[in-house]
């Protein structure tokens, strides 16, 4: 039992690596969600034969060796490397809450080995500066609606890139006192696959594909976002496919 397939979709995965290896990025920076905690969720506390198998320790293994380790590899030694805490992680703070007797012993930290090579990690419901662009996992917007892109810009009142809701979306926000500051939202798509079997074949709005982009000395900033289409997509004039 359990699900048939990983929910991350590891040929974009691959393709984004690909994409990573000849950008060589100064700032990397992953938004959160990377592990998907499932076995220890609270939506699945009682759905025993649909765990069945599934274990915490795969969860890790598989983000390690998949994702984790590869950027270890390529990544340049001066690449800033921030780890975001989405509210899959958190799930594992809220089971040691519950069984106290396992704190200390597991950890997002622990078992991916982030802060041994250098990772910052950054706590859930935190955001990282980027110039004057904020980036976080997404949580902290609530629930938007058809709206997320706009709410995020009205309430922090700045350039916002966050994940979490798995779909695309833009907002651009001007004063009338001073045109000259522009504040932008960005939903910024996901990399997980669009029909995870607890949707039980319910349309969405999922969208795939990541953010990249430059910051500027003076905090401006151009980024853009390469959807991903059938595990393929096209960046800086380069195809890459999974």
């Amino acid at each position: 039992m359990g699900r048939p397939q990983p929910i991350h979709n590891q040929a974009q995965v691959d393709a984004v690596l690909s994409f990573v290896q000849d950008f060589k990025p100064d700032v990397l920076y992953l938004g959160g969600d990377m592990v998907d905690c499932g076995p220890i969720s609270h939506w699945n506390a009682r759905k025993k034969l649909s765990m069945e198998g599934l274990r915490l320790a795969d969860d890790f293994a598989d983000c390690k060796a998949n994702l984790i380790d590869p950027l270890e590899k390529m990544l340049p030694r001066k690449t800033k490397k921030y780890y975001q805490i989405g509210n899959h992680e958190l799930w594992i703070d809220d089971f040691v809450e519950e069984h106290s007797g396992l704190a200390g012993m597991v950890s997002v930290d622990s078992e991916l080995e982030l802060r041994k090579h250098d990772w910052e990690i950054i706590a859930q419901g935190e955001h990282l500066q980027l110039g004057k662009m904020l980036l976080m996992h997404g949580d902290t917007v609530g629930k938007g609606g058809e709206h997320v892109a706009k709410k995020a810009v009205i309430d922090y009142e700045l350039s916002v890139r966050f994940g979490h809701f798995h779909t695309f979306q833009t907002y651009t926000k001007t004063s009338r006192a001073d045109a000259s500051e522009v504040k932008t939202g960005i939903a910024v798509p996901c990399l997980s696959t669009r029909r995870p079997g607890y949707g039980k074949g319910q349309p969405n709005k999922w969208i795939q594909g990541f953010l990249w982009g430059y910051v500027n000395s003076d905090g401006t900033f151009n980024d853009y976002v390469s959807i991903i289409v059938r595990d393929r997509f096209i960046a800086n004039g380069t195809t890459y496919k999974g």
